[in-house]
């Protein structure tokens, strides 16, 4: 149900991929799905904090090379990673101590478009990874993602914002434009490659960026009860203490 115990799987067997070098704080993905951080926010932290106090399996989507997933390892919990690229899965499993292997499963797929269990997971952590969805993925994969905690479980979430040091000059006035209009999907970006500078051959031309006050609105709707939610930064990235938010 969970996808592939990692201690089952023949690693001898993979060919050789080289990791690119780190910029900054940050990998890029071999997939031009950005950038996997080696950084950890506090959103990211309370994730593996929570590996310490449970025994029930948690769920990284989006996971890279499996930087946050090594920390919960290391930590004492079980988690499955899922990630679009195989190659990105076999790099995370390569890189995992053989004893802990065993507490690691793997679920290679794109998201929304894959399935576990109702009452699965004890948390969920999605980093840097939403904004590769369009409306009806999202809405899809909130409520994919509602069923398969388990009651009381939480929803960890993470993505960009309009402010980002690559959008608040271009994009942050239109997204403002939208939402002041009634317009509650303002964060739709078909140009990003042009507006991500020198970024651009790391990343998509499609993005959706979120803010504080829109996820307010909208998880309500898919069942969910904010804790925390707001406006942050990385300490690479120069956007005023505002580039992404969490959730």
């Amino acid at each position: 149900d969970y996808g592939t115990l990692a201690s089952e799987i023949n690693d001898a067997m993979f060919e050789n991929i080289i990791v690119p070098e780190k910029i900054r704080d940050e990998i890029p993905t071999l997939n031009q799905h950005g950038y996997m951080k080696v950084e950890i926010d506090e959103f990211s932290q309370e994730f593996i904090n929570i590996a310490k106090t449970t025994s029930d399996m948690l769920l990284e989507m989006g996971t890279a090379y499996g930087y946050i997933v090594q920390k919960v390892l290391e930590n004492g919990g079980k988690i499955v990673a899922n990630d679009l690229s195989h190659e990105h899965l076999k790099i995370l499993i390569k890189n995992t101590p053989k004893e802990y292997r065993k507490n690691l499963f793997i679920k290679q797929g794109a998201f929304p478009n894959i399935d576990f269990p109702e009452n699965s997971f004890a948390s969920i952590l999605t980093s840097r990874m939403m904004h590769f969805l369009d409306v009806d993925q999202f809405k899809l994969g909130m409520r994919k993602i509602h069923n398969w905690l388990k009651p009381g479980g939480k929803f960890i979430f993470i993505t960009l914002s309009p402010f980002h040091y690559t959008l608040h000059e271009h994009f942050q006035p239109i997204f403002n434009k939208r939402w002041n209009s009634g317009d509650h999907w303002p964060g739709l970006i078909d140009n990003n490659k042009e507006l991500a500078g020198v970024l651009a051959e790391d990343v998509p031309d499609f993005i959706q960026v979120f803010d504080v006050a829109q996820l307010e609105l909208l998880m309500p709707q898919f069942g969910f009860k904010i804790d925390k939610v707001k406006l942050f930064d990385y300490e690479s990235n120069d956007s005023n203490g505002k580039g992404h938010v969490g959730m």
